[in-house]
């Protein structure tokens, strides 16, 4: 807002100086100790020696987080012993809007009240009453919540999905107490006997899955030795594998298996991993490589066909809601180690400020 000043020769409050053109409402309201209004004087007075500024009453405002926009934060309220009529007008950085006439105070459209990411936003109000006009700091507070009670029923079952699948519920699982991920990206080292076809289809993997990291510093790529990777990727029959890696050998020798994948963890860190493929299938290799990345067998297999069902054909691939978790998984506010309890109430924060 522009604002023109002329001085005001005969306002006392200018006390002896006659180009001082701004003085705190403390000479007005000896009440605003901590955030003073600030009056500045507008030409075309035509009763400067009589009008009085605004006075603005104090207030508390707060929200609570993820409140959908256009709610109502309260109302901003100044007076006037002159009974002018109030214009009100408000600055800040962040998207939070008045009623000129009312002094009602609202989210905009914009606003995204996090408290786990921003616990207040600071404003300033502007009261002018035709003659005079005060501005006022305030600061809203946002309110910290449980997202847990306010989620959809839809909501719910993407938390508790996540939770079937980062904790190992699978019938073919042994569960976990702390969900696992990497710290550090993935470099894959191919071994056996890699077709330039199949090159190509772990390429294609590796692409489909580096999409789903758009919050983190974690990556899936490939190296060309052994020496800098901490992934290897073995193709070949089960009977190769015995030579290579015989701990494995033993975990499927008696097994109807087509793919393993062997993945240590440091403190619910993975660090590295073994993938044995024994079928060029895509979803396949998607499958085995969900398990690397910290994810058991799903339950979505009678109707939805996830990749990461314990016996999977062509027709098998990633579920949306599938996408959402890995994404969800490998955000920087999900880290390794976290309960149950834990990770749901992250959850609930993602996906709600998603909306």
């Amino acid at each position: 807002m522009k604002k023109i000043f002329i001085p005001l020769l005969s306002l006392w409050v200018v006390s002896c100086s006659t180009d001082l053109e701004n003085v705190t409402a403390e000479s007005f309201d000896e009440t605003a100790e901590e955030t003073p209004s600030t009056v500045e004087k507008t030409e075309n007075s035509s009763d400067e020696s009589t009008n009085t500024s605004p006075v603005f009453k104090t207030g508390v405002y707060s929200i609570n987080e993820h409140s959908p926009s256009d709610s109502s934060v309260g109302f901003i309220s100044a007076t006037d012993d002159d009974n002018d009529e109030i214009t009100y007008t408000l600055e800040s950085d962040a998207d939070i809007i008045i009623n000129e006439s009312t002094g009602e105070i609202k989210t905009g459209t914009n606003l995204k009240l996090d408290f786990e990411t921003t616990d207040s936003y600071p404003f300033t109000v502007s009261a002018f009453d035709g003659k005079i006009i005060v501005d006022q700091s305030f600061n809203l507070a946002i309110n910290d919540i449980d997202e847990t009670t306010i989620l959809s029923e839809e909501q719910k079952e993407i938390i508790t999905y996540a939770q079937h699948l980062t904790f190992w519920k699978g019938v073919s699982n042994t569960p976990l107490s702390a969900n696992q991920k990497w710290g550090s990206p993935m470099k894959m080292y191919l071994n056996g006997t890699i077709s330039q076809e199949y090159k190509t289809t772990v390429e294609s993997v590796i692409t489909q899955y580096n999409t789903l990291f758009t919050d983190s510093s974690f990556s899936i790529s490939l190296v060309e030795n052994s020496e800098e990777a901490n992934a290897n990727l073995f193709f070949g029959t089960k009977e190769e594998v015995e030579t290579i890696w015989p701990d494995m050998y033993e975990e499927i020798k008696d097994g109807n298996y087509d793919g393993f994948a062997m993945t240590p963890s440091e403190n619910s860190v993975l660090v590295s991993t073994r993938i044995w493929i024994s079928n060029p299938l895509e979803v396949l290799l998607k499958h085995e490589l969900g398990h690397a990345l910290g994810f058991g067998h799903s339950d979505k297999c009678e109707d939805e066909f996830s990749f990461l069902c314990s016996q999977i054909s062509a027709d098998n691939d990633f579920l949306p809601v599938e996408k959402d978790i890995i994404r969800f998984m490998y955000s920087s506010k999900i880290t390794a180690g976290l309960t149950e309890n834990e990770m749901e109430i992250i959850l609930a924060d993602i996906i709600l400020n998603e909306e």
